[in-house]
């Protein structure tokens, strides 16, 4: 039996759906690149906002009218729980599947291995896409990685590249073939007023702490020296069972200091309030990387969200952070366009992005997501406003980048 499997989705809908090819490929199954050939089609999609919701329709109804006949075709991810109509409306044959009903495969294929006794951790099964960032503009890409390859070989340095790395995401982590991946947590306990996040993987559920280190130490035995710790909110991992993330950090740094750990999403909140068990690890590099969404540096508009309004604190320790020489790799999240932005509401969030000097901004324009108390709000800033305020943070984000870059060659000439 062949199955064929694709998805437009974030990094952790991408580990899920490697999951899901893992499942598949544990019971025999062989994993085609071809729609036509599969026996079941897998479809897992993203709907975080509007246009990818769009897309995803798009995606599911190419796929749908070219399976076979007999096919099965399955559509998960995120997008059946709040936009199961528009599915059925381009597929509707489709079995839709949430996050809570995925065990159900074990019955459609008569699983030997069962879903829920699946993990994924590295390799790709399915075909990878080729991301990359147009922050650094060039006329091309590959000719700007060899030069500042020759610079560090030149001057026997390698923060050159590792800038380029920063300054154009030529490779995203999760797509590096030397990461181990654990996923360590499902869902938010947060209440954001525009997140239909929440409405497809429900409720917050830390993965048991026995097996976040069994997955460790496999990773350890076999060789791996760069981990991501995945999910959709890491930060508050262990709150559900009566421990926090700086605990399980203790645990994996005993087992092995010699290895890094990127945090793909940690809340400001849940990071200043852990700021001291993390700094350590974020001083020394054992954590090398984490992404942490601010969404505004508005105070009015982060409580019109339906967040802690008072973003200062974590303002100060990514600015402590920088003060000590730290080299960790930053990203956050912002969202452009919410019911009420103001200009002065947008100045305020450029203001707090150029004090926390992130290395990468994820920039998202609002839009209306149905079942979330957003969805009732009306539009106030219109879709030209949202471009031009994201035109201009892109464009900062951009000068930025360029300076940290010529920064770099600079170093690599004076101080190799």
């Amino acid at each position: 039996m062949k199955i064929y499997i694709h998805t437009n989705g974030c990094a952790v809908l991408k580990h899920e759906t490697e999951r899901i090819a893992t499942f598949f490929h544990l019971n025999n199954m062989e994993i085609t690149d071809i729609p036509e050939e599969g026996d079941i089609v897998v479809v897992t999609c993203c709907g975080v906002t509007h246009n990818e919701e769009n897309q995803a329709i798009d995606i599911i109804s190419e796929l749908f009218h070219r399976k076979r006949e007999d096919a099965m075709f399955i559509v998960s991810g995120c997008l059946p729980a709040f936009a199961s109509d528009r599915i059925l409306q381009v597929a509707p044959d489709a079995t839709l599947m949430t996050y809570a009903q995925m065990s159900d495969l074990d019955n459609i294929i008569h699983a030997k291995t069962k879903w829920d006794n699946v993990y994924y951790n590295h390799g790709h099964m399915m075909k990878q896409e080729e991301h990359r960032d147009d922050t650094i503009k060039t006329a091309d890409t590959d000719y700007d990685f060899q030069l500042v390859q020759t610079i560090d070989a030149t001057n026997k340095t390698n923060n050159c590249v590792r800038q380029y790395e920063l300054c154009t995401l030529r490779r995203y982590i999760w797509q590096d073939e030397d990461v181990y991946q654990i996923k360590v947590a499902y869902g938010c306990p947060g209440q954001c007023s525009y997140c239909a996040t929440k409405l497809a993987i429900g409720k917050f559920r830390s993965v048991p702490k026995t097996l976040v280190i069994r997955q460790l130490r496999e990773g350890v035995n076999a060789g791996f020296k760069r981990f991501l710790l995945m999910g959709d909110e890491i930060g508050c991992y262990g709150t559900d069972f009566g421990e926090n993330i700086v605990m399980l950090l203790d645990d994996m740094y005993a087992i092995n200091k010699d290895i890094s750990v990127s945090i793909r999403y940690i809340h400001p909140d849940v990071f200043v309030k852990h700021y001291g068990g993390l700094k350590p690890y974020l001083m020394n590099g054992f954590i090398d990387f984490f992404c942490c969404a601010i969404q505004s540096g508005s105070p009015k508009m982060l409580a019109a969200m339906n967040r802690n309004p008072n973003i200062e604190p974590f303002i100060q320790c990514m600015e402590d952070l920088k003060q000590e020489g730290c080299k960790v790799n930053t990203h956050t999240q912002i969202l452009v366009g919410y019911p009420g932005e103001t200009e002065g509401d947008m100045w305020q969030t450029l203001r707090a992005l150029v004090r926390c000097n992130f290395d990468h901004i994820n920039i998202n324009k609002f839009s209306r997501r149905q079942g979330t108390p957003a969805y009732k709000l009306a539009e106030t800033v219109t879709e030209e406003e949202k471009i031009a305020r994201c035109s201009l943070i892109r464009e900062i984000m951009f000068m930025d980048k360029k300076a940290k870059l010529y920064n770099a060659i600079k170093a690599s000439y004076f101080n190799g």
